[in-house]
Order: C-alpha cells, then structure tokens, then sequence
C-alpha cells in the first residue's frame, strides 16, 4: 500500500493516530493535487482505503 501510496500516486502521509490497539489511521495527501486518502492499516499486516477526497487544506497548529 505504501509504495503505490508514494511512488504511484505520488502522496505524502501527513498524519497518523492509534484507532485501537490494532488499528491505525493514516492520511496521505498528494501536494500537486490536494487528493487524500485515509488508510486503516491493522495490526495483521492487512490495509485497506476507508475514504478518498480533494481538496485537502492542513491546519497549522500552534500557540492558543
């Protein structure tokens, strides 16, 4: 998944985060386009593409 992520589609991850102990989430995002795609990849090696979109806009954390 993660070499046709990058080398295919040419994305980036962008963020990632623990769903559950055996779950976890990704966004990648491709800069030339703004397409994205969130990845839930499990423990067990298996992944698989939960939603894919455009026009993905980062926000940029910082101080409050």
């Amino acid at each position: 998944m993660t070499r046709t992520l990058t080398q295919v589609l040419g994305a980036e991850r962008q963020s990632m985060g623990l769903r559950d102990p055996e779950t976890m989430l990704e966004v990648w995002v491709t800069s030339s386009s703004g397409d994205w795609i969130i990845v839930h990849s499990y423990a067990n090696g298996t992944s698989c593409i939960v939603a894919m979109g455009e026009h993905w806009e980062a926000e940029l954390s910082g101080p409050a």
